[in-house]
């Protein structure tokens, strides 16, 4: 729910603007930023476009186009630092629906991420399949090495985890869990 009382806090406007992209993963177009922040806070859109050039000029957030119209921004170590600052000093009531917004606008790219499936050699001639599964927060839930024989073998393993993990995940789950 969007906080409705408009914050025309330059200095809050800021702190806003450098928690948003402290919780991405990576950088952000513009028009992404602009609707994290807007979106969630009653910002007038000149009061955000001040403030963001300002920390870009301080050094706190480095922008850089990417594309031909794609302008992109993204945290700097700075702006990191001064973190435990910042983050204080926004009311809970604001940072909950930007981490909510931020959550949802990566969820599928964390989700494509989540399920890795690739080939490794072993020796000559003889490959590996090397297979993982993260969860939403980065955190590794399986880490699986199987020793194939050929590439192909090795490519089928890879690819059927790929497009199957959640089978594999349970079934590993089941067979440790059994009664003997």
């Amino acid at each position: 729910m969007l906080y409705q009382k408009e914050i025309d806090d330059s200095v809050l406007i800021q702190f806003i603007i450098l928690y948003t992209l402290s919780k991405v993963d990576s950088a952000v177009p513009y028009n992404e930023l602009l609707n994290l922040v807007l979106d969630n806070c009653n910002i007038n859109y000149n009061d955000f476009q001040v403030a963001l050039d300002n920390l870009v000029k301080t050094n706190h957030v480095s922008s850089y186009l990417s594309g031909k119209h794609n302008q992109k921004y993204e945290i700097t170590q700075k702006g990191m630092n001064a973190g435990d600052f910042f983050t204080s000093n926004i009311p809970i009531y604001i940072r909950e629906p930007i981490d909510l917004s931020v959550k949802n606008l990566f969820l599928e790219e964390r989700r494509k991420n989540a399920v890795r499936g690739n080939i490794t050699p072993v020796r000559r001639d003889e490959y590996a399949a090397e297979c993982q599964l993260y969860d939403d927060d980065k955190i590794c839930l399986l880490d699986l090495s199987l020793y194939a024989g050929s590439r192909g073998e090795a490519e089928k393993m890879a690819r059927f985890f790929r497009e199957h993990s959640d089978i594999v995940y349970k079934k590993i789950l089941e067979a440790f869990n059994e009664e003997l």
